[in-house]
């Protein structure tokens, strides 16, 4: 058995782009439960964005009701693939198809299959085949591994292996609060031993089978992988022409959302710039607002500086943020962000900015200011995944939670007179990604030069994107600059790049740590100073947001987050209606 340290390395370095191979798929799967309601209150994405190869194409129903789908994959040099899906019933040439050809996305189907040629998958811009058996490094940020024993599997010898959701400071299902969308309990992988590409992947929830996906043959470096030939796009495909085509929302539902959204947000916006005035407000630190980021010491790595980090680094990175095991983790720090408004706003499409009669601008520019960069500071404890307590000392007069505390049961947001409680959580936010730092190992990661960072060792690693899975980490600039500390894998110091200039700036500073152990909840609960208003969550993000805030202006906010509550609500039942009329697509 190759161990743990071994297996995590060989999940990270595996690089389908670097592949020449022909494989045949196979796949299983029933009716896809209905998802558990969104985190953000938008509408669900369509059907074919989500990352499953056989989505759109057609499938052999079986006695048992569920459904069989086949496909023929083919991988050649710099990228270049080609996916078949034979449609049953038909003679050869009336399979569908898509693929890439190197430089351009394609997708085909005949035109007696009805429609236009769906788009192939896609995942942040990037257009991935199969993703759920070729980007096995997903597999190291969300869950925990288990290494069960070797098994053969397409001819090849493979590793199996069981994930099952990782329950950490950051999470207590694989992905972060904006993406938990799984509908399993457990995977069973089996992992080439050689390619470190997926062989096999059975997802199951309470011992039921979900899906299950294989390759059943598989041959390395045929002759057609070298033919440009076979990658390039058949007559009257359909072209992905920009990565960003997804469909416009459009129709009476979501205009009448988009237009409460914005009513909401211009609510915000209005408190925001009142905020500072009222009474009983606590006062930023007039120093927290500057006209530029700090300069950098040690200044970032360069595009060639280092290799790949180190097998031991990757270990580090994902027993990171884990307290119910031995290893350090961290208990406690000064907590440090820096944020370039103007950067971070530049980033907003202007037709978003336009919604709901110009609300979400107000509300953008009012964030931005006239300074271009805060400094928010704190302190930060933490006994155990949901045992945590953040107490900023200076909040800028934003929107957000002064207090953020969990004892296990109960979570706490304490804003300015007013109090904020629901069920315990993980820990979520732009800290809780630098005390667990194994969403790392979903980019691409240089450097692990070791270096000294605030008197503790550390590593100096260069991040970049990774494979077009949605990021988990807490910015949307890349390249990013780390340094992860020698002893906990926690992130001392996290920035984020917006071309050459610093767009967003994180630290962890006067770190203790211990090793992974409870500590007592009465430890984490928070004093509500008498008089505080205290409201109960609903569940709504945005209601929850506008029901802290005072006043007329938290007022008129609430009323247009419930109206937006209710506009998404009759949206969502509108389409779920539709979608029953037909058959379920």
């Amino acid at each position: 058995m190759a161990g743990l340290p071994d297996l995590i390395a060989l999940l990270y370095r595996a690089d389908w782009t670097r592949l020449s191979l022909a494989a045949e798929l196979r796949a299983e799967y029933g009716q896809e439960p209905p998802p558990p309601p969104p985190s953000l209150p938008f509408p669900r994405p369509p059907r074919k964005y989500r990352s499953r190869w056989y989505r759109d194409w057609p499938g052999q129903k079986q006695d048992n009701g569920r459904y069989v789908g086949h496909g023929v994959l083919l991988i050649g040099p710099g990228g270049r693939w080609r996916l078949v899906y034979p449609d049953p019933g038909r003679s050869a040439g009336g399979e569908a198809a898509e693929g890439n050809d190197g430089e351009h996305v394609w997708s085909w189907r005949p035109l007696e299959m009805g429609g236009p040629a769906p788009l192939p998958v896609r995942e942040n811009g990037a257009y991935l085949p199969v993703p759920e058996l070729l980007c096995p490094s997903r597999l190291l940020g969300g869950y925990t591994l288990e290494e069960l024993g070797p098994v053969t599997v397409a001819g090849r010898d493979a590793i199996a292996v069981a994930a099952t959701p990782r329950h950490d400071v950051l999470r207590s299902v694989p992905g972060r609060i904006f993406h938990d969308r799984i509908s399993h309990d457990r995977i069973e992988v089996a992992v080439d031993a050689e390619l470190g590409i997926l062989l096999r992947r059975i997802e199951t929830s309470g011992g039921e089978l979900v899906t299950l996906t294989e390759l059943t043959d598989l041959t390395m470096n045929p002759p057609e992988a070298a033919d440009p030939a076979r990658f390039a796009p058949p007559a009257g495909s359909r072209p992905v022409r920009d990565p960003e085509d997804a469909p416009g929302r459009s129709g009476l539902g979501w205009q009448v959302a988009a237009n409460a959204a914005g009513l909401a947000a211009g609510g915000l916006g209005a408190w925001l710039r009142l905020a500072p005035h009222l009474p009983g407000h606590r006062p930023a630190a007039e120093a927290s607002f500057m006209a530029a980021m700090p300069s950098a010491e040690p200044g970032p790595l360069d595009p060639g500086d280092g290799p790949l980090p180190s097998d031991d680094l990757l270990g580090l990175l994902y027993r990171s943020g884990q307290y119910d095991g031995d290893d350090p983790q961290v208990r406690g720090a000064a907590v440090r962000r820096w944020n370039d408004a103007k950067a971070v706003l530049g980033q907003v499409p202007g037709t978003f900015r336009a919604a709901g009669h110009g609300g979400v601008g107000y509300l953008l520019d009012t964030v931005a200011g006239n300074e271009t960069v805060t400094l928010s500071t704190g302190q930060l404890r933490i006994g155990g995944p949901e045992l945590y307590y953040l107490d900023y000392s200076s909040w800028q007069g934003r929107p957000g939670p002064l207090v953020m505390a969990c004892d296990g049961e109960q979570y706490w947001g304490i804003h300015e007179n007013r109090a904020r409680v629901g069920p315990a959580r993980p820990m979520t936010g732009e800290f809780a990604s630098l005390v667990g730092s194994s969403w790392l190992l979903g980019e691409r990661l240089s450097g692990g030069v070791e270096i000294t960072f605030h008197g503790r060792r550390g590593y100096h690693l260069r991040v970049t994107r990774g494979d077009g899975a949605a990021h988990e980490g807490p910015t949307m600039f890349y390249p990013a600059d780390a340094i992860v500390d020698a002893e906990t894998g926690c992130l001392l110091r996290l920035i984020a790049y917006d071309g050459d200039a610093p767009a967003e700036w994180w630290e962890l500073d006067g770190v203790t740590a211990e090793p992974g152990d409870t500590a007592d909840p009465a430890g984490f609960r928070p004093h509500i100073p008498p008089g505080t208003r205290v409201v109960e969550e609903s569940g709504h993000p945005m209601v929850d947001a506008t029901a802290v805030m005072p006043g007329l202006t938290g007022t008129a906010a609430h009323a247009a987050a419930e109206a937006f509550r209710r506009g998404t609500d009759a949206v969502s039942a509108a389409r779920s209606f539709l979608d029953d009329l037909r058959g379920h697509r």
